[in-house]
């Protein structure tokens, strides 16, 4: 991906919906954030992947003083759930620069509220994410005690947006997908719910992209080009996932059009274990182009 690479024009609008969250002065809190090695993709920059853990230490370090006093003194066994998250890039990250991680709460509703992200090189508006967070008892969802909800009101910003879309009924049905690729769970992609880190079930819907990929360009060493990869990512979080078991990340490829006259891929997936659906996924990314014209290849129908 180039230095100058421009914003997708097919696929998701986040940046749109959220014009607060490209403005670094709009974020409450400001981290200060060093790329590692491990963020890096084969071409030198962070990956969509690394994002995903970037945004989720940012939710983790959210402060939430009253709350946390709420559950030490006794008021109740709690676990934050995270049920969609929305992740964009807008222009390449790389080692040898510093970021801002901007945190902020766009909604807060009766069991659940949603944060919002910018990642900042200077002033300039790298990357944006927001997310939607369930907080759960014993029995379910519960609604969000007054000590939580002061704890968020300090972190509300002028920027509600809208609400991620939710895939219809019919994604849930593993027949409508037209390929498959076998995952099985680690332990180490369990976290403290004891359940399948959300960041590691994002890296397994990257894993059924290049692996469709690599069987439409051929095998080549390191995988499929990263330009290729989505640059966004709009996920759903269905159901639990566990560990130990192995699931099957079900796929579907479309070609979309870009406003200003170019094409993207859209990787529509899906989680099942067996015949049930536990999660899902759209990933938005560059077309080809020539690369399968000259195989003879294209985006599945």
């Amino acid at each position: 991906m180039a230095d100058h690479a421009r914003v997708l024009s097919a696929g998701p609008t986040l940046a749109e919906d959220g014009d607060a969250l490209t403005d670094a002065a709009a974020f409450p809190v400001l981290r200060p954030l060093t790329p590692r090695y491990a963020d890096l993709g084969g071409d030198g920059r962070v990956t969509t992947v690394a994002l995903g853990r970037w945004f989720e230490e940012a939710r983790v370090a959210a402060a939430l003083p009253r709350f946390r006093r709420l559950v030490e003194d006794g008021g109740g066994a709690f676990r934050f759930l995270l049920a969609a998250q929305r992740i964009r890039v807008l222009a390449p990250m790389t080692l040898d620069r510093e970021y801002r991680v901007g945190t902020g709460v766009r909604r807060v509703g009766g069991s659940s509220y949603s944060y919002g992200h910018g990642v900042f090189a200077g002033d300039r508006c790298v990357a944006v994410s927001d997310s939607v967070t369930v907080l759960g008892g014993a029995a379910g969802p519960c609604a969000l005690p007054d000590e939580l909800r002061a704890d968020l009101a300090p972190l509300v910003i002028d920027e509600p947006g809208g609400a991620p879309s939710r895939p219809g009924a019919a994604r849930h049905d593993r027949a409508r997908y037209e390929h498959g690729h076998t995952v099985v769970s680690r332990i180490g992609d369990v976290d403290t719910n004891r359940h399948v880190n959300n960041v590691a079930v994002l890296s397994w819907y990257a894993d059924a992209v290049a692996s469709w990929q690599a069987a439409q360009l051929g095998t080549v060493d390191g995988g499929p080009p990263e330009d290729l990869a989505p640059s966004a990512w709009e996920v759903q979080y269905v159901a639990e996932v566990a560990h130990p078991r192995t699931y099957d990340v079900a796929l579907s490829v479309d070609e979309i059009p870009g406003r200003d006259g170019t094409n993207g891929l859209r990787y529509r997936a899906g989680l099942f274990l067996g015949e049930q659906c536990v999660g899902l996924a759209d990933g938005f990314g560059s077309a080809f182009g020539s690369a399968l014209s000259e195989r003879g290849a294209g985006p599945a129908r």
